[in-house]
């Protein structure tokens, strides 16, 4: 297109200021698309292995792939984009939590067990302190009884005493090798107990 005398014409478009806003947002929206796949890739390279379902990052990796090559010129697409991601990312947390509250628990019911081990373990082995204890006793009584002699089914009699045994005095008690004589003992007389304590001739 030229002008009359042949020069060629310029065409000015002029930008309105809406269509200006439109623009700025849109890339900002792909910005922050590039910064939330940064973030995901970053999160999905430190989550392995501490998650308590993989599929989860399965399905983080899935919606990278989708998001990253996304090209449009709709703001919604980047946005929606975002928000997948974002709801991604906050599912792998809450994966990761799971299993270290699990690993926890694990942990916990773990000790528990052992625990219960142990005071089992000692239950048993004073159970069998104890059975040694009674059997020592037992077999230290029987010895004991077959130590002990039988008693004499037939005791030896003491000698028949002579009731009528008499004393004139203490010389003959003594002559006799009966002094002191008691009350009670053959021969013996409250004359030969002068202080009358019932042992006469001391």
């Amino acid at each position: 297109m030229s002008d009359d005398d042949g020069s060629p014409r310029i065409l000015l478009v002029h930008e309105s200021a809406k269509d200006r806003a439109a623009r700025d947002k849109l890339a900002e929206a792909k910005r922050g698309l590039t910064a939330k796949v940064h973030d995901v890739r970053a999160l999905l390279s430190s989550s392995d292995g501490k998650v308590s379902d993989d599929n989860i990052r399965n399905t983080l990796h899935g919606d990278i792939d989708r998001v990253a090559t996304l090209d449009s010129k709709s703001l919604p697409d980047y946005e929606d984009g975002v928000n997948a991601l974002q709801r991604d990312m906050d599912a792998v947390r809450h994966s990761i939590d799971q299993k270290v509250a699990d690993q926890k628990e694990a942990e916990r019911k773990e000790a528990e067990r052992k625990e219960v081990e142990r005071k089992e373990a000692e239950r048993k082995e004073a159970e069998r302190k104890e059975a040694e204890r009674n059997n020592a006793e037992h077999q230290h009584d029987g010895q004991t009884n077959s130590e002990t002699p039988a008693p004499d089914q037939n005791p030896p009699q003491p000698p028949a005493q002579d009731q009528n045994v008499f004393y004139a005095s203490c010389a003959a008690v003594r002559a006799a090798g009966k002094a002191p004589i008691r009350v009670g003992e053959p021969g013996y007389d409250h004359r030969l107990d002068r202080d009358g304590d019932g042992v006469g001739c001391e």
